[in-house]
């Protein structure tokens, strides 16, 4: 009977016998060896490239011996991989008490018969691997490759890594040797005797400064008051005009859902007819773009102004010639030493005497440097990351063999990128992924270094944690720049410059790292990269099987075209990051794909919504699911299934006909840290609470139906949270009955009303000490109003940065009408806003309140009379009220 069944089963496979299947399914046992025998030998590899890493090969035979090490690795960690995913079962004897059944093993075999040509298949592969890492040994012995020795800077141990940096949520950028020409920029801006709306152009090589320059120009107090709005685009190489629109729109608040050139053109226009602006448009690089864009720029003589920057000087004087292009000179000897020690020496270390050895270093460095002040910077951090000795300075300087003529820096930062820990090397090869001028989602990127097990485990930190203290040390390292960050100091969004991606691109293209596919001719290229990032959209006669290798492991996306076809990602086995950043896509067949663990996705297809497949459920080791801008008509509740998910961001609410259940107690997310965009309803009450006791980022919509009781119960569960949005209707005194329902790790709170028609569904209400969280750095109502003054509590939080205070856009005879700010109070706030507070008639500012206020915003409080102890906010930079006309002018200056 067994063997007609075998017989039956085994017939479709035409060249196997019987006995053969069943001497092939029990060699299961020995390829299960050989695999486990490639893993050590990987971990070996992996841990000789790491030490051969740390000695800093210069020699060309060691280089291309190092590179064949590495493919080698690649070829093994696919081929581990690959068979994980077609054999993912232990043998079925092993961990078994008693002998199996007859038919548990008829069944095991019958399933074992399908991976018959993959075993024999593997078999040959694991061969050639092995030969390959023969003839790897073969060719070191023959050339005398010898990698053994101490390296450079003479320190083999492993660091520690040092603790996550929290730097200033907003830096003022530096200027070395540039004072005069901010003075002669600014000038220029506020030229009255020139009405005309004229162009101001900065010219300069990549890496003089162009951009801090301007930074520091905007930043000036006079050049703020005397424009109504300035806005600030970034342009690169490849530019979107509409996209440039759009900014511009959005930053003078033109709510428009048009996406036509012309009438976004116009919206423009009118907008600005109406206002004195200055448009800074960094990094230009083609005359077309001033052609297309001045005709949205209207010029009725009050004094607005174009800045521009851009390395080529035809650009500026194509755009116009009221002003001559302000040519950016390289430093001299003097500033370039000052700007070197500047970031070479560390804070707690006083400059060296001119008299002192390593003053006379310091000058050799800044020589070679020849002026140019992104040199000089990442130089300069590098050696302020080494032990601080005229020893350690010496060796470096003797390390560099490279000529830099004025015009070229990258070898300078070739020289930071070489004294890189191996994984943060590729932590920084990962930014080539991304276009020019990017802004990069910081905790995306940690997520994805994460996914790709280039984070190492550190007790006491999660992975994210670590990660983070990577892209800080790049930051300190001035190999990133910084954006934004959020009020509670970790970074939101990050750039990097473009001669330092010019070189992580040719780093990651030298490792067979990454490929940045940027036109069809780059096919060829890509073809055998394990990682690729596609920078322009596939036309309707390609497909992704004509870059991409089966055995990719990341893909990116950006700018897909609108109707793409539908891909199919089963195929590529060990694909691992998904990341779709920009266009729309319909959603993929990902049946299969079981080593994906960072899932991002992009828009629908305009007008389509997607049906979510059952293809999670292969997904055993997701940990990141993104679907925040995707619309789909439902997300069953077996999303929740993966037991590695860290990180499951899903669309906002209003995107949903059924909204996004909170999963239930019976699952299992013990490795869960942030989830967004889900419903709490009454099911939670009769299941359970779900274990969310890693949660630091959560983003909750709670039901009305839900008591203040359990609601408190559930939050005094989140002690790990440090982000909390907290959307419905919440009665925050009935909250907090028991005393602060939050933990003391909060550091931004959301407590968000929904609107009933154009009004909000909540009373006002009384705000008293123990309500809040003592560490709050921010805190937003929005529709929300208090029966009493909130000042006297609000000021208390002493680590308060950012307070946004929303109300109901409605008159309410029981609403605090009076508030009042003390001295003392509001000891680190730095942005303040009051939105909608329709009752509010008075605001009182004693002297010493408030010392760090750096911008306020009040809107929509018609009723409030402006009040003159304004004037004692000496740190305030941005005023924004609607009835600015009745500020006293004493106030203003």
């Amino acid at each position: 009977m067994a063997e007609v069944i075998l017989n039956a089963v085994l017939g479709k496979l035409a060249k196997f016998t019987f006995e053969k299947a069943v001497e092939k399914i029990q060699s299961l046992y020995k390829i299960r060896e050989e695999v486990e025998s490639l893993r050590r030998e990987l971990n070996y590899i992996r841990a000789f490239i790491e030490d051969a890493d740390e000695k800093h090969i210069v020699d060309k035979r060691q280089m291309v011996w190092m590179k064949d090490v590495m493919d080698v690795a690649y070829q093994i960690e696919d081929a581990v991989d690959i068979f994980l995913s077609e054999c993912p079962e232990t043998p079925l004897e092993e961990g078994r008490e008693e002998p199996l059944s007859i038919m548990d093993q008829l069944k095991g075999l019958t399933r074992k018969t399908t991976q018959i040509p993959f075993l024999c298949n593997f078999e040959a592969e694991i061969k050639g691997i092995r030969h390959r890492i023969r003839e790897i040994e073969d060719y070191r012995n023959r050339y005398e490759i010898n990698v053994v020795g101490e390296n450079i800077g003479g320190q083999n141990k492993k660091q520690k890594l040092d603790p996550v940096h929290k730097l200033d949520p907003v830096s003022d950028p530096e200027i070395v040797g540039f004072a005069r020409d901010v003075d002669n920029i600014v000038k220029c801006l506020l030229d009255e005797e020139n009405r005309s709306r004229a162009v101001v152009s900065v010219v300069g090589q990549g890496g003089l400064g162009k951009t801090t320059l301007v930074q520091k120009v905007c930043n000036s107090k006079d050049v703020k008051k005397h424009f109504d709005c300035s806005i600030w685009i970034t342009i690169s190489q490849k530019y979107d005009l509409l996209g440039i629109l759009g900014k511009i729109a959005q930053k003078l608040n033109i709510k428009s859902t048009y996406l036509v050139e012309n009438m976004l053109a116009t919206q423009i226009w009118e907008s600005l007819l109406i206002t004195r602006y200055l448009i800074i448009f960094d990094d230009v690089w083609t005359e077309e773009l001033w052609d297309e864009i001045t005709k949205v720029l209207p010029d009725i003589r009050n004094g607005s102004r174009v800045l521009i920057t851009t390395r080529l000087e035809n650009i500026a004087l194509a755009a116009d010639t009221s002003y001559p292009p302000y040519k950016l000179p390289l430093l001299d000897d003097e500033e370039s030493l000052k700007l070197f020690l500047k970031k070479a020496v560390p804070k707690n270390h006083e400059y060296p005497d001119p008299s002192n050895e390593l003053y006379s270093l310091a000058k050799k460095f800044s020589i070679k440097c020849k002026g140019l002040p992104l040199a000089l910077v990442v130089l300069g951090r590098l050696l302020s990351t080494r032990p601080y000795n005229f020893h350690e300075w010496k060796k470096l300087l003797e390390t560099m063999s490279w000529q830099v003529d004025g015009t070229k820096c990258i070898d300078i930062i070739a020289t930071s990128y070489e004294y890189l820990p191996l994984a943060k090397k590729l932590c920084f090869l990962y930014f080539a992924a991304f276009p020019q001028d990017h802004e990069i989602d910081a905790e995306a990127l940690l997520r994805i270094w994460v996914a790709e097990r280039l984070i190492p485990h550190e007790e006491g930190r999660t992975l994210e944690e670590t990660a983070e203290c990577f892209l800080e040390d790049l930051v300190q390292r001035s190999m990133v720049q910084v954006r934004a960050r959020f009020s509670y100091g970790s970074i939101k969004y990050c750039v990097m410059h473009d001669i330092l991606r010019d070189l992580a691109i040719q780093k990651a293209e030298e490792m067979n790292f990454l490929i940045v596919c940027a036109n069809p001719n780059d096919r060829e290229r890509c073809s055998k990269a394990r990682r690729v990032a596609f920078h322009y959209s596939l036309d309707g006669n390609e497909s992704l099987d004509d870059y991409a290798s089966l055995n990719i492991r990341s893909l990116f996306t950006f700018g897909w075209p609108r109707s793409p076809p539908k891909l199919d990602y089963s195929k590529y086995r060990v694909l691992r990051v998904l990341a779709n950043f920009e266009g729309n896509v319909e959603l993929p067949c990902f049946r299969g794909s079981s080593h994906l663990r960072y899932l991002q996705l992009g828009s629908c297809i305009e007008g389509k919504e997607c049906e979510f497949g059952g293809w999670i459920r292969d997904m055993k080791y997701l940990e990141t699911l993104d679907l925040r801008s995707s619309k789909f008509n439902d997300l069953p509740n077996w999303i929740w299934q993966p037991k590695t998910l860290r990180h499951a961001l899903l669309c906002p609410s209003p995107y949903f006909k059924k909204k996004i259940q909170g999963p239930f107690s019976s699952v299992d997310l013990k490795n869960l840290q942030t989830l967004f965009g889900v419903i709490w309803n009454e099911s939670w009450a009769t299941s359970g609470y779900p274990n969310l006791s890693k949660v630091r980022k959560l983003d909750i919509e709670i039901d009305g139906k839900i008591n203040a009781r359990e609601v408190a119960t559930f939050l005094l569960r989140l002690k790990h949270v440090v982000v909390l949005f907290m959307r419905g209707v919440i009665d925050l005194q009935q909250l907090s009955t028991g005393g602060c329902p939050f933990s003391e790790n909060l550091k931004s709170l959301f407590l968000i009303s929904p609107r009933d028609g154009d009004s909000y569904d909540i009373l006002p209400f009384r705000l008293d000490d123990d309500m809040l969280p003592p560490y709050l750095t921010q805190l937003i109502f929005e529709g929300y109003e208090f029966e009493s003054d909130p000042m006297p509590v609000l000021e208390k939080l002493r680590c308060l940065n950012y307070l946004r205070i929303c109300g109901t856009g409605r008159e309410n005879e029981n609403a605090v009408r009076r508030i009042r700010c003390s001295t003392g109070g509001f000891k680190q706030l730095e942005l303040l806003q009051l939105i909608k507070i329709v009752p509010l008639e008075e605001w009182e500012i004693e002297v010493g309140s408030m010392p760090m206020l750096k911008e306020l915003v009040v809107y929509g409080c018609d009723l409030l009379k402006v009040p003159l102890s304004l004037i004692h906010l000496r740190s305030l930079q941005v005023l924004d009220w609607p009835s600015e006309m009745l500020i006293p002018a004493v106030i203003i200056k």
